[in-house]
């Protein structure tokens, strides 16, 4: 059935609309600055995002009671706070792969990336959470790629929570306790370890969010 030209021009008109409007947002919407107070992290402190990518809609779909998306585990160097993460799609140069990344915690959570955000400490086991940074940073010297496959038997390639879990397993502590994701939505089907497996962990006390 043919559409007759000028129905057919209406709807073009308006799909352009919507995603320009989409796209430009509010111009009366002022940037987020956000004062990190950095001198109370710590070397091993998890941080936990929710984005505004389309990956993080997918892991909020699967995981309804959850607040986070995305989760990584900080490391102090040179006097900077970094995060160490394991992430699909954000790349830093044409070809980069999938990878765990280290990168600032400013950029970690840049406002086109984190809606919101929390900084969360394993109580009473600072040395742990020391060593648990440092094997994550050779995780990343390591170039090891992101696992699309989403395989926690499978250690070759992470994804970030498995990553976060990985580390603090290496010193004995057991983030997730027991907990796992049972996902039944289209395109992802089985068991995910999920931020929010971790969050609620009880060795876990909040130490900022916004």
């Amino acid at each position: 059935m043919e559409m007759k030209p000028h129905v057919a021009l209406l709807k073009i008109t308006l799909l352009f609309t919507l995603i320009l409007a989409g796209c430009q947002g509010s111009p009366d919407k002022k940037a987020r600055l956000l004062q990190l107070p950095q001198e109370l992290f710590r070397d091993g402190d998890i941080a936990f995002r929710r984005g505004t990518g389309i990956t993080s809609r997918v892991v909020l779909a699967a995981d309804r009671e959850g607040t986070y998306s995305h989760t990584g585990i900080l490391k102090k160097k040179d006097g900077q706070w970094y995060v160490i993460h394991a992430v699909p799609g954000e790349p830093d140069f044409k070809d980069d792969p999938d990878r765990v990344k280290m990168e600032t915690i400013e950029v970690f959570f840049e406002e086109r990336k984190a809606i919101n955000g929390a900084i969360m400490r394993i109580a009473e086991d600072s040395a742990s959470a020391y060593r648990a940074a440092v094997r994550a940073e050779r995780l990343y010297h390591a170039h090891v790629l992101f696992d699309h496959d989403y395989n926690l038997a499978d250690t070759t390639r992470m994804y970030c929570t498995e990553l976060v879990d990985f580390v603090y397993k290496k010193q004995g502590i057991d983030l997730p306790e027991g907990r796992i994701s049972h996902v039944n939505i289209p395109g992802f089907k089985g068991d995910y370890l999920l931020p929010n497996d971790i969050a609620q962990s009880k060795r876990l006390c909040l130490i900022y969010y916004f």
